[in-house]
């Protein structure tokens, strides 16, 4: 485990925080649109009003740092996950060598609780901090989604 890692896994611990994992070191993160995939329209839907997305885990923020379509450009990107359950496309898994992203730490009290694994804010955030994370420090549980 890095070091990094071991001090998010501290900060989770404290519970007064929650992480935004993104491949882009920004200075204030800002409300986008979210968007889910809706298998019965076959086509991705806008999810709610644009807003900061976080987690209250640390894993998830990691993952959605290194595992996202800007690490991964390539055709047949895919990724999903869960509170404890993460997946991704075997080129992915692959292809993680010297990938690498950055976890937000933010003030759990800017956030409203949308979901047990989202929280949610409508306004900029400036971070507490920023800790860049690398594929050594993913969930060790990330099974191959079949293509």
């Amino acid at each position: 485990m890095s070091n990094e890692k071991e001090k998010l896994l501290n900060l989770e611990k404290e519970k007064k925080y929650v992480f935004h994992g993104s491949p882009f070191k920004l200075k204030q993160l800002n409300p986008n649109q979210g968007y889910n995939y809706n298998k019965e329209l076959n086509k991705m839907v806008e999810d709610g009003e644009p807003a900061i997305s976080a987690s209250p885990y640390i894993d998830i923020a990691i993952f959605r740092a290194i595992i996202n379509p800007h690490n991964f450009p390539f055709k047949g990107y895919e990724s999903a996950f869960g509170i404890s359950r993460f997946r991704t496309t075997q080129k992915v898994l692959e292809n993680l060598k010297n990938k690498k992203g950055n976890v937000y730490v933010l003030d759990k009290a800017q956030f409203y609780r949308f979901s047990n694994m989202e929280w949610r804010s409508s306004k900029k955030i400036k971070p507490i901090e920023i800790i860049q994370v690398f594929s050594n420090d993913l969930p060790e549980n990330i099974t191959a989604i079949d293509c």
